[in-house]
């Protein structure tokens, strides 16, 4: 009774602020509540900015993890897991970012990349083993396309890769190969491997590595799975539509918390302010919803209308030991401010799901 209660004030909240914004759906009536233990500095943009985020994991001391998000309007910021900013790159419109650790590179611990409506390209970033990133500009990769949105990185014996979509649903998968042999920076040679579609506005994507499989989502119609290897059809699988209760549109961010040869995929559902977990592998039984509400005391509020989330299982310290879920908010209201980024302790959503 009292969980139902929760999340009828929880449902009440939301369709408040619906008056004010717009229609919102309640969330599924089953969803648990989670709270967030910290959140971001707001984006240096107003308006809708905050979008994308990525988990970068520091390979020796957990706790100097960091989160790299998107400003649309701007470029990426770069936060530690107290929220706190601590770089920004005017790179231009950046939608979606991911990234990916190289196995062997003796300057360098990961390879990020972002859509950049700027110039209708891919942005590439050298991440250092710091966590602090640099542009490689001279390498925009064209893509050709008119708008391009969503994106996300994908590695497996034919090195790194980065899945890109347009708004029209057009989707492409390129290839990259970098060369750090000489004394500056790195370059990042890319080629174009495979072109496919999908029916309406696609945005979030996420790629199992372990498994070959990219996890796709349709705004308007669900959540997708293609073969992710460049040898492979690009032949659509259905994982779930969008129901109206669990799925609501628009279906957003989505990312895998990895557990050995299992794990769980999360899936924003924008339209009635939920995230959705569905089982890593098939066949993807869905495993709960859950909202994230304001903390009681007024110090951080909850997320609504996310874009983009990010998801990691490593143990990124005391406080996240289990993992960590990154979600964009969508309205920064305590206090009232540009747009931000959530932190919420993996444990607290197991918790609430009574995932194993």
């Amino acid at each position: 009774m009292f969980a139902s209660r929760i999340v009828g004030l929880v449902c009440l909240s939301f369709l408040l602020l619906a008056c004010e914004m717009e229609f919102v759906a309640p969330p599924p009536p089953d969803a648990a509540i989670v709270f967030p233990l910290a959140e971001t500095d707001p984006v240096g943009s107003e308006g809708d900015a905050a979008d994308d985020p990525v988990i970068w994991v520091h390979e020796t001391i957990p706790a100097a993890s960091r989160v790299i998000g998107t400003d649309k309007d701007f470029g990426i910021e770069v936060y530690d897991l107290d929220g706190k900013r601590l770089q920004r790159i005017a790179a231009g419109l950046t939608n979606n970012v991911d990234l990916r650790y190289f196995d062997d590179n003796a300057r360098y611990s990961a390879l990020a990349a972002a859509s950049n409506r700027s110039h209708n390209t891919i942005s590439l970033f050298l991440v250092d083993r710091q966590g602090h990133l640099t542009w490689l500009a001279d390498n925009e990769i064209d893509t050709g396309l008119a708008e391009p949105y969503g994106l996300c990185m994908f590695k497996n014996a034919d090195g790194m890769q980065v899945f890109v979509n347009d708004t029209d649903g057009s989707y492409q998968h390129w290839g990259l190969t970098v060369d750090d042999s000489g004394s500056g920076l790195p370059t990042v040679a890319a080629e174009l491997w495979r072109e496919f579609a999908v029916p309406s506005q696609p945005e979030g994507c996420v790629a199992d590595d372990a498994n070959e499989r990219l996890f796709l989502g349709v705004e308007a119609e669900g959540v997708r799975t293609v073969a992710a290897s460049r040898t492979t059809s690009t032949e659509l699988t259905t994982l779930v539509d969008i129901d109206g209760t669990i799925l609501y549109a628009d279906v957003e961010g989505m990312s895998l918390y990895l557990d050995g040869n299992a794990g769980y995929l999360v899936v924003s559902s924008q339209g009635n302010y939920s995230y959705a977990v569905y089982d890593r592998l098939p066949p993807h039984q869905y495993r709960g919803s859950f909202v994230v509400a304001d903390l009681e005391d007024g110090s951080i509020d909850g997320s609504g209308e996310t874009d983009g989330l990010d998801v990691s299982s490593a143990n990124l310290g005391p406080d996240y030991g289990q993992g960590m879920l990154v979600v964009q908010d969508g309205f920064n209201t305590l206090p009232s401010e540009a747009q931000n980024f959530k932190y919420i302790p993996w444990a607290r959503i197991a918790s609430a799901l009574g995932l194993n």
